[in-house]
């Protein structure tokens, strides 16, 4: 499945197209996926369950979505926005695989949705534009979660410098 995004992104990223897309909608994060993974998501939501269970919650940045399908087993709602159309093809097949009623996709860049949705949490679970989709974030609900953020903090010997140093950037 990695090779199958690796391909995917060098395929698309680097086009007219895309960046024109990019410039147009304001996309600032790179077209790196960090939840593709079952168990990764899996082991995210177990951590994030507390805080979300039964709530609202709306991600912002969630690449193919699988993030927002394992959250969807502990929220009451989730709203998953990505703003990059690279993945959406494969998006569509988690869609169609997995997709819950109290699980809603929408394509987009996040700040087009302000005002349309309310949600108890934000999640952004990002390596890259961290600041800017915090800061989107804020504008749908009163708790904004940085996932890698917290993951990094709690286990600075786990995580790369370049994993650091990434974040620090944004």
């Amino acid at each position: 499945m990695d090779r199958l995004f690796a391909e995917i992104r060098s395929d698309m990223e680097g086009t007219a197209a895309f960046k024109a897309f990019a410039d147009r909608h304001n996309v600032n994060s790179a077209a790196n996926l960090t939840v593709t993974d079952d168990d990764i998501a899996a082991l995210i939501t177990e951590h994030l369950a507390p805080r979300i269970r039964g709530k609202t919650v709306v991600e912002i940045g969630a690449g193919i979505g699988l993030l927002s399908l394992h959250m969807g087993t502990v929220a009451k709602r989730v709203y998953c926005i990505e703003a990059n159309p690279i993945w959406s093809s494969v998006f569509v097949n988690f869609l169609l695989g997995a997709k819950p009623k109290n699980v809603s996709f929408m394509f987009g860049s996040a700040d087009e949705f302000v005002g349309c949705i309310r949600a108890d949490v934000a999640v952004v679970c990002t390596r890259s534009d961290v600041n800017g989709m915090t800061l989107v974030g804020r504008q749908f609900a009163p708790t904004v979660i940085d996932v890698y953020g917290e993951l990094i903090d709690e286990n600075l010997e786990t995580f790369d410098a370049e994993a650091r140093s990434l974040r620090r950037q944004t």
